[in-house]
């Protein structure tokens, strides 16, 4: 249940960006051929015969579809897509994307992430309002506080605590048999266990869960750490649940949205530069399948924890397809501004090249992480 919870998520959050090619399209008047949700192949379509008229239709469209855009349901349920005329260059008539001024074009392309990161703010707006799990030291402004407990945020990749199954959310009620109540005591207590191993209980859902966990040398876990403490490789905060007004709620939510973009960007500053200097990559890539993995986690958790890491998924898409890669919406920006300062177009061979190059690019890595996925699985 939970994973097909999460694999709606992430449909959602495809279709949002395929909403906002497709509005932009409309309001310039660009043709959009065809807007569905899913992927073919196709279970009906229907068109606006004469609004608010329908024409519902199976396979084949009526004649008359020529002219208008194709509104479809399909059976792969994953997302959707928009299929906009002439966006490939293989159409100049006039309400063909190919024949538009360029910063027309740059504004269609800026859609998909403009609408990501607008949907991320209403989701963080909407979990502020309701009540989001914070650190009790970022609680500000006017709030009801409910307490949850000293909570696992974050688990580092092939720690102690991933090896032995802690997930994110978990609360920690005992080490050893003891109670805490700060995270410093518990800091304090697992760097004491170094090289030793130490029974912890977690609170998940209603259970109550006792793993038997290692204690090692940070540099172990944090390479360039020197320091020899002991850690066991969570990330911990004292969790209350913080709700606010709606006024306060949507100011938190636009302001977590925009430093989260921020933080992401370092964070692509921080693994480009490691790959250009050291080769290597910081941290771990995730695919479809970790993803999926982790949100059903979240889901697992609580509802607002899930649209909370819907909405941290929906920033980073958005973050993601600013970049100015081939196959990536930034790129079509990049063009678009090109052809502006140019005052001409691009060829459309060598864009296509271009465009097809840097897709087969990111399909190779999808399926390597993705296959690595699958595996460490099994």
């Amino acid at each position: 249940m939970f994973v097909i919870l999460a694999i709606i998520g992430l449909s959602v959050l495809i279709f949002f960006h395929e909403l906002g090619h497709f509005i932009l399209a409309k309001i310039f008047k660009i043709r959009v051929e065809e807007f569905g949700i899913g992927y073919p192949p196709r279970i009906f379509g229907f068109i606006f015969s004469s609004f608010p008229k329908l024409k519902f239709f199976r396979r084949k469209p009526p004649s008359e579809a020529k002219f208008k855009t194709i509104y479809s349901l399909n059976w792969i349920p994953f997302g959707g897509f928009n299929k906009i005329k002439g966006e490939l260059g293989e159409d100049d008539s006039p309400d063909s994307f190919y024949s538009q001024v360029w910063w027309k074009k740059a504004l269609v392309a800026s859609g998909g992430f403009l609408m990501n990161i607008f949907l991320a703010f209403l989701l963080f707006s909407l979990c502020y309002f309701i009540g989001l799990p914070q650190n009790i030291n970022e609680v500000t402004g006017e709030k009801m506080i409910q307490p949850v407990g000293i909570q696992i945020g974050m688990i580092y990749p092939d720690s102690p605590a991933e090896k032995v199954g802690l997930k994110l959310g978990d609360i920690i009620t005992e080490l050893d048999g003891q109670e805490f109540s700060s995270v410093e005591q518990i800091q304090n207590y697992i760097d004491s266990k170094k090289g030793a191993d130490l029974e912890i209980t977690v609170k998940r859902k209603e259970n109550l869960i006792k793993e038997r966990v290692e204690v090692v040398a940070a540099n172990q876990v944090f390479p360039e750490e020197e320091e020899s403490r002991g850690v066991i490789g969570v990330a911990l905060s004292e969790t209350v649940i913080a709700s606010y007004s709606w006024p306060k709620a949507i100011v938190k939510g636009a302001k977590t949205t925009i430093s989260l973009i921020g933080q992401i960007f370092v964070g692509l500053g921080v693994i480009f530069k490691s790959l250009l200097t050291k080769g290597e990559v910081v941290g771990r890539l995730m695919g479809p399948v970790g993803i999926t993995a982790l949100a059903s986690d979240m889901a697992r958790v609580g509802f607002v924890y899930f649209i909370q890491f819907v909405g941290l998924l929906s920033v980073a898409i958005g973050a993601f397809q600013m970049i100015p890669f081939p196959a990536l919406d930034g790129s079509r920006v990049l063009f678009s501004v090109i052809e502006g300062v140019r005052g001409r177009r691009m060829k459309i061979k060598t864009e296509t090249i271009i465009i097809n190059t840097g897709f087969y690019i990111l399909l190779l890595l999808l399926i390597f992480i993705t296959s690595k996925e699958v595996f460490n699985l099994f």
